[in-house]
């Protein structure tokens, strides 16, 4: 058994969260334009779930999701996003990782950086699901 290193803080759950989102705003802002399979795979999925349950954008789905709703969708993504990371299809998986932040990011209220950062998430995840539709598949690519 390992002793904890006592010089290595502890991060409680929301500074985990914190620390994660800002890292995967960083890494979708230097690299979107590098990896459009990765883009095509969040739009399509956004895309798939926002006309499914019939709403106008990523934005107004969250919203309207209950705690109910919300407990499922993130059970599913999470189940989901593990799934597709032992299939060894990475993207997808971070697809899928991308969609449940943005979906856990609107609970952290009382963070005004995640709060300008979720705004900037649901953009891009709009500007992804523009870009699905724009460039639609044959077959889908999560499976």
């Amino acid at each position: 058994m390992t002793e904890k290193d006592e010089t290595t803080p502890t991060l409680s759950p929301e500074e985990f969260f914190k620390v994660r989102f800002i890292n995967l705003l960083k890494d979708l802002g230097e690299n979107a334009n590098k990896d459009p399979e990765t883009i095509w795979l969040m739009g399509s999925l956004a895309g798939s779930i926002i006309e499914e349950n019939q709403k106008k954008s990523w934005k107004e789905f969250k919203l309207s999701l209950s705690k109910e709703a919300f407990d499922r969708l993130l059970a599913a993504l999470q189940a989901q996003g593990n799934n597709l990371a032992e299939q060894k299809k990475y993207k997808a998986a971070y697809a899928v990782e991308t969609l449940a932040i943005s979906i856990i990011a609107p609970t952290m209220k009382q963070d005004k950086h995640l709060i300008k950062g979720n705004r900037l998430l649901d953009s891009m995840i709009g500007d992804a699901i523009k870009f699905y539709r724009a460039k639609p598949a044959t077959s889908d690519k999560l499976n």
